[in-house]
């Protein structure tokens, strides 16, 4: 399947990008300013999900073929990348260091290992820079991951979902996952956020009952805060639409009132 052409439905938003290499950047981010990323999955995108609205594309990796056929660099080559691309942006006024890459990184096998490296890393060389990782919470079912996601500063949980349903439809997921066992994963974290993305169009999890049962989702998981994204570049699909502002503000007003948790939107 093709990407959707920039027709006017699509006029305002960016192109599809993907990192090439395990350190990139600087780049702008809509919630931390600039920042630099890791990459833990090289170039092909390797995730656990399916995401419509995905900024990578399409998942063409399945999760039988990563063990048999993926070559993973190892957490040492990976750490030697990152502390050389850090030392060059020392002067730059990188606001966040970011693990997201292409794709999953929980699904990186030696995640512990490597988070330990990047951790002391950063601590030597840019010390005061906070360092994020981005999970879709569908592995944090083994103690190893767990602690390999705390060495992080921040963990964002990626939640659009309150019910399976929807849980399955806007997110797609390749393995076996439901609402249930992130909800139980995140009970496991001493503290994390929560990411929420919200579409209209072919795919919805704006609508009233859909936001409800999200809130209530939240409220059980008790995250610190909670960012609030809108469509912002080109899916890989057509028919999605960006949620308007008003739309995004709104939920974010409603998870107030309803369980004192502050949320951020970024339209």
């Amino acid at each position: 399947m093709g990407f959707p052409v920039k027709t006017p439905e699509y006029e305002h938003l960016d192109e599809l990008i993907s990192p090439t290499s395990v350190f990139y950047g600087p780049v702008g981010s809509r919630r931390f300013g600039m920042t630099v990323g890791v990459n833990l999955l090289g170039e092909e995108k390797i995730c656990s999900f399916d995401c419509p609205y995905c900024e990578l594309g399409r998942t063409n990796v399945r999760m039988n073929q990563i063990k048999k056929d993926i070559q993973f660099l190892s957490p040492d080559e990976i750490e030697s990348r990152f502390r050389e691309g850090l030392r060059d942006q020392i002067d730059t006024g990188v606001n966040a260091i970011v693990i997201s890459g292409n794709g999953e990184p929980t699904l990186y096998p030696q995640l512990f290992e490597v988070m330990d490296l990047l951790a002391v890393a950063r601590d030597e060389v840019m010390s005061e820079v906070p360092l994020v990782i981005m999970t879709n919470g569908a592995h944090m079912d083994t103690r190893r991951t767990i602690l390999g996601l705390e060495k992080a500063d921040e963990v964002m949980i990626k939640v659009d979902a309150g019910n399976d349903d929807i849980f399955k439809t806007v997110n797609s997921p390749l393995v076996r996952s439901n609402i249930a066992k992130i909800i139980a994963g995140t009970r496991k974290l001493e503290k994390f956020s929560a990411q929420a993305f919200f579409v209209q169009g072919a795919i919805d999890n704006t609508t009233n009952s859909a936001v409800e049962e999200w809130m209530e989702v939240i409220g059980m998981m008790g995250p610190q805060k909670v960012y609030i994204y809108g469509l912002k570049r080109i899916p890989p699909i057509s028919g999605l639409k960006a949620a308007d502002e008003d739309t995004l503000y709104t939920i974010a007003s409603k998870l107030k009132r309803r369980t004192s948790i502050e949320a951020l939107v970024f339209p």
